[in-house]
């Protein structure tokens, strides 16, 4: 379990040092070549599952994921093309965690019965169609396993980690992965830690989320991780594109700017 506290991992307002505590895997965490840790969680309808109860006839892969996290919202598309085509041979488990970005609407959890409607309000929003399913309120699994807000997971039928992505929408690393061990083979790489495209995809999702949060995470959003959610803001400029489009144009508008204003400060300065 990570060294984090139960209050610490139920944080209430988003910071600084979460914003970059989720951009790389933790040394020592559980990785590729582990078992996966026990574990006993509750599904969106009730049912209590166990190691015993999904390793054993096929591959297993989890994804973290909560309602106010711009990158399961990036994810979701990519992860249901996944799962149209190896959900008959990998078993899909969405994995419920802490809110990435707590707010009035979708607050940190209290209780397990809260964190269970916010598992059911995920699979109804995304229409997920594959077992969605929460761990304790202090996140015993996910702790166990680094938490991250939206990594992915990949065990073979033994339960033994083959593969984890930093991201769930690293479509291609994931969908490769899959495709060896839906055939029985060991992924070529044994993680994927890219970050440029699935951050930039989900910057077009910002907005949107922390309205769906609330007024407290798109606050906290602006104090924490300005870069974040001007991106964010800005990607509405772009708005008759796709959401993981604008994100690619609104960090390249930024991206941009601040190259501008580099190059103007330079030449001010050696004028």
């Amino acid at each position: 379990m990570s060294a984090e506290d139960d209050n610490e991992y139920r944080y209430k307002r988003f910071t600084t040092s979460l914003l970059f505590r989720d951009l790389r895997f933790r040394k020592g965490a559980v990785a590729p070549g582990d078992a996966f840790p026990d574990f006993e969680l509750i599904t969106t309808e009730g049912a209590r599952l166990t190691n015993s109860d999904i390793f054993g006839d096929r591959p297993v892969i989890f994804i973290f994921g909560s309602m106010t996290c711009p990158m399961t919202a990036s994810a979701a598309p990519s992860v249901q093309g996944l799962y149209d085509e190896f959900g008959d041979r990998v078993r899909f488990i969405m994995l419920y965690v802490r809110e990435a970005h707590p707010g009035e609407h979708f607050a940190q959890i209290a209780t397990i019965e809260e964190k269970l409607d916010h598992a059911r309000a995920l699979k109804e929003f995304y229409d997920i169609q594959w077992t969605v399913v929460a761990d304790n309120i202090d996140g015993n699994l996910h702790r166990a396993l680094d938490p991250k807000p939206n990594s992915a997971f990949l065990m073979d039928r033994g339960g033994t980690i083959v593969f984890r992505s930093l991201w769930a929408s690293d479509y291609d690393a994931l969908r490769q992965a899959l495709h060896a061990v839906a055939g029985g083979q060991v992924p070529p790489a044994k993680q994927s830690t890219k970050m440029i495209g699935p951050v930039s995809r989900a910057m077009g999702h910002v907005q949107d989320v922390m309205q769906r949060g609330g007024p407290q995470a798109a606050r906290d959003l602006w104090l924490a991780g300005f870069p974040m959610a001007l991106a964010g803001r800005i990607a509405t400029l772009f708005s008759p594109l796709s959401p993981d489009r604008r994100g690619i144009v609104a960090v390249l508008v930024l991206a941009f700017v601040m190259l501008a204003t580099i190059g103007l400060v330079a030449a001010w300065a050696l004028g």
